[in-house]
């Protein structure tokens, strides 16, 4: 299938570009904020981002997860008026979904549920208002991936955002003088706002979709039942990671959570791999189920060996350099040395096997992901709650390095059983 071998080369060189560039952007976007905050503002800062970023994904109900099942038919048949009934959709369902967690982080600030005093507000509180942003730019990214333009849909989210965050916070300071964890917050509510303007205004551009509406084409039903399965396997990624940020938070020492996330950061390389070839490969994996068994298997593995040569280097490369990397983020930070390594285990075995996690949700196997996605996840809080207070940040890494490998073995062995 050439067309397949030449898209697919074609979208590896772009992958290359979009992950070295966009890690090399958050990267140097948390060492500033490193040098900038204290220890535990950065944690809370980072804590703040998670909760925003899990719920981001969380309010969709999968739809950006299902969008490239649902939208790459339409778009490529030119149906944008169907693509439009699917994204107006899920829009609705993320802006009463946002608001309920608005008002939710908010109460527990008036109630005075556990750190977040509303005296000075929890980062958290102030960050849930970018949830909607970030539900509503997720989906437009997934609209441009299902009409297979994967660079319009990662460049902005994975290159654009952390240099135009880095950006503002450093014209803020040369135009006020030094600044706190609020002036960082609100810089990064305004970039998620932008990109998000920016990745719709792509759409608009492009018609893709057209904006006029086609109410004969909605299936509420049959998209909630496709999109809230998918969008368990994401969130085993984020919460496994997240997770560890909010445990410590409450049973560790509050400058750990720092370091745990200066180390998560600088895992999140293979995240970014991971995502970009999942992009990749998306689009075309549905059109080659359809196609058979035979055209399934050859797509799944070119992505597979396109997910392997971007996986394996990045990983020995972060292992390699883990003390120098963590050096950057300044004194202190190289104590989390162990902590990476840990991660990167973890990350290296979910990222090999996330393919097969598309496929079985591809081929109407969702409930075998979510089941393995909830076990996942209880297993990394029993570890938590178990490790963290005798081992602190090394036992929470110690955790998601052996509920990812687990999970990740989970998936391919369900993989293995289903023809194709």
């Amino acid at each position: 299938m050439p067309a397949l071998s030449t898209y697919l080369r074609r979208g590896g060189i772009a992958l290359v570009a979009i992950a070295v560039g966009g890690f090399a952007a958050d990267f140097f976007l948390n060492v500033g904020l490193t040098h900038l905050l204290q220890a535990h503002e950065y944690g809370d800062y980072k804590v703040a981002h998670a909760f925003t970023a899990l719920f981001g994904v969380l309010v969709l109900l999968g739809g950006d997860r299902a969008a490239p099942k649902a939208l790459a038919g339409p778009l490529a048949s030119g149906e944008t008026r169907r693509a439009w009934e699917y994204l107006r959709f899920y829009l609705w369902i993320s802006l009463a979904l946002s608001a309920a967690v608005i008002l939710a982080a908010w109460a527990a600030c008036a109630l005075q549920l556990g750190k977040l005093d509303p005296r000075g507000h929890h980062p958290l509180v102030w960050m849930s208002v970018a949830v909607p942003l970030h539900a509503s730019g997720a989906l437009a990214s997934r609209a441009l991936q299902s009409a297979r333009y994967p660079v319009l849909a990662s460049f902005p989210w994975r290159v654009a955002a952390p240099v135009l965050f880095l950006a503002l916070v450093g014209a803020t300071i040369w135009a006020r003088g030094p600044i706190g964890l609020p002036e960082v917050i609100a810089l990064a509510v305004l970039t998620v706002a932008a990109v998000t303007s920016w990745q719709w205004w792509l759409l608009r551009r492009l018609e893709m979709p057209r904006f006029e509406r086609a109410p004969e084409t909605r299936a509420p039903r049959a998209w909630l039942t496709t999109s809230i399965p998918m969008m368990g396997v994401f969130l085993v990624t984020l919460a496994l990671n997240q997770s560890d940020l909010y445990f410590l938070e409450i049973l560790g020492q509050e400058a750990e959570v720092g370091r745990y996330a200066a180390a998560a950061t600088s895992a999140h390389f293979l995240l970014l791999i991971q995502t970009t070839i999942v992009a990749l490969v998306a689009p075309l994996l549905q059109p080659a189920i359809e196609a058979g068994p035979e055209a399934a298997r050859r797509t799944r593995h070119q992505g597979e060996r396109l997910m392997l040569l971007g996986i394996v280097p990045g990983a020995v490369l972060l292992i390699l350099a883990a003390h120098p990397i963590l050096s950057l983020f300044g004194p202190g930070y190289p104590q989390a040395e162990p902590v990476l390594v840990l991660l990167v285990i973890g990350n290296t075995a979910w990222a090999l096997a996330a393919l097969s996690t598309l496929f079985l949700q591809y081929t109407n196997r969702g409930p075998v992901v979510v089941g393995v996605a909830l076990a996942t996840l209880v297993l990394d809080s029993l570890l938590n709650a178990l490790l963290i207070p005798r081992y602190g940040m090394q036992g929470a890494a110690v955790g998601t390095a052996i509920t990812m490998s687990l999970a990740a073995v989970a998936v391919v062995v369900a993989r293995r059983r289903v023809r194709g």
